[in-house]
């Protein structure tokens, strides 16, 4: 059975200024969370204040920071897990205003003034009537968000059953040091197969696809004020120096600028 949301989802009053679309709650939490497969009726945009979340879908994992949002079609499948501290807010848009909108999820950089109204419609949206203030606020931010450039930063799972072993594996342990033969012999392909399925699943080669997620792992267990170097030898990194350039190219950010963004709410300018 899927869970519900916590957050209330009041209807809210018809007024002459239209049904009430848009409701939420902020959010703050103090330690790690988790969350089981759930899905909301309405579409649900998750904007992050400071802290990190992870979000899991079936087919893909979303990675959301400081200053961020990801948007969730209504009725989407998913789980998340967030790590220390976070705050943010959560708002819900009825099923019949998101057809103007994608119905896949995707992540999107928050601009300040679309920052601004969300904090007030999170904080007002389960007590203030709708009123003509409060629906104009709302459009405004339905119109901002609507123009903000999106960008997806999800990795892809695969779907074939074979590679999901191996996919599945290198989650739980993303320092396994296996070459690709055996993990072919694991999916039970030829290396040839392996890399040509692997590759048109996921739309990255296998060695992209396994960096990628030792780098969103290395981002959750920094939101966690975990040691770098802990980090570094957790998904599969002799190195130091190697993590420090790997984490650069994967995220613009060193690892210690990166734990610093998440526990103060972002920077403006991208540290070395």
């Amino acid at each position: 059975m899927h869970a519900k949301s916590f957050c209330l989802l009041p209807t809210g009053p018809v007024s002459s200024y239209g049904a009430r679309w848009l409701s939420g709650c902020s959010i703050r939490q103090t330690d790690r969370r988790t969350t089981d497969l759930h899905v909301h009726e309405r579409g649900q945009i998750f904007v992050v204040e400071s802290g990190v979340m992870a979000v899991m879908t079936q087919s893909s994992y979303w990675l959301i920071g400081p200053r961020q949002l990801l948007w969730l079609p209504p009725d989407f499948v998913h789980e998340g897990r967030s790590h220390a501290a976070i705050t943010g807010w959560s708002l819900y848009i009825m099923a019949e205003r998101c057809s103007s909108i994608t119905d896949k999820p995707f992540v999107a950089d928050c601009t300040r003034l679309l920052m601004a109204q969300v904090e007030r419609l999170a904080q007002s949206g389960t007590e203030t009537a709708w009123q003509e203030p409060f629906a104009r606020l709302a459009e405004s931010f339905w119109d901002e968000f609507l123009s903000i450039p999106r960008h997806s930063a999800s990795l892809a799972f695969p779907e074939d059953t074979r590679l999901k072993r191996v996919a599945e594996a290198l989650s739980a342990t993303p320092a396994d040091p296996r070459g690709q033969q055996e993990w072919a012999d694991m999916a039970g392909m030829s290396l040839r197969s392996f890399i040509r399925h692997f590759t048109a699943d996921t739309g990255m080669q296998f060695s992209v696809w396994r960096q990628r997620l030792r780098i969103l792992n290395a981002q959750e267990r920094l939101a966690r004020r975990e040691r770098v170097t802990d980090v570094a030898a957790a998904v599969g990194y002799e190195s130091l120096g190697a993590f420090a350039a790997a984490f650069k190219k994967g995220t613009g950010y060193s690892p210690s600028a990166y734990a610093q963004r998440c526990s103060e709410g972002g920077i403006d300018q991208k540290q070395t």
